[in-house]
């Protein structure tokens, strides 16, 4: 067994750091984004005064969304890192051929149908928004005003 003092740490890696970076602001941007689509509306969230783990919806929106802009830069740092190993997954010098077309192919048609899906509103795009809406709207709209400062359960 092996202990960190008979073996130093290598240094500091840029590499490590873009896959960590991209990793933690993706886990960061998936746990926001549930907490969003789970969330009553935004008025209502504000009226009931809603809060998840101590965050209001326009904290967690607000999280979401620095979330998703370093999100792409961390990407966007990961593939400068990695272009050389990106570009021989596309294209072969060795063979000088366009290598892993099925995957590429797979991979955009699988991208571009669910943005068709998700655009023309159509299943199964659809059901996330469906259940988003069903929790902003139904789920908590249940707890709608009577009347003035009294809320019905």
């Amino acid at each position: 067994m092996t202990t960190s003092a008979s073996k130093p740490c290598p240094p500091f890696s840029n590499r490590a750091s873009a896959v960590f970076l991209a990793g933690f602001t993706f886990l960061g941007l998936s746990v926001s984004g549930l907490a969003i689509a789970f969330a009553p509306a935004g008025r209502l969230a504000v009226r009931l005064d809603w809060t998840l783990w101590g965050l209001s919806r326009a904290q967690w929106e607000s999280l979401h969304l620095t979330l998703g802009v370093f999100f792409l830069i961390a990407a966007g740092w990961h593939i400068w890192l990695h272009w050389a190993v990106i570009r021989n997954l596309i294209w072969s010098a060795r063979e000088q051929a366009l290598c892993h077309r099925r995957e590429l192919g797979l991979a955009l048609v699988l991208v571009g149908a669910m943005s068709a899906l998700a655009i023309a509103d159509l299943p199964p795009a659809n059901w996330l928004t469906d259940t988003s809406d069903y929790f902003k709207r139904s789920f908590w709209g249940d707890l709608r005003p009577l009347d003035q400062g009294h809320w019905r359960p």
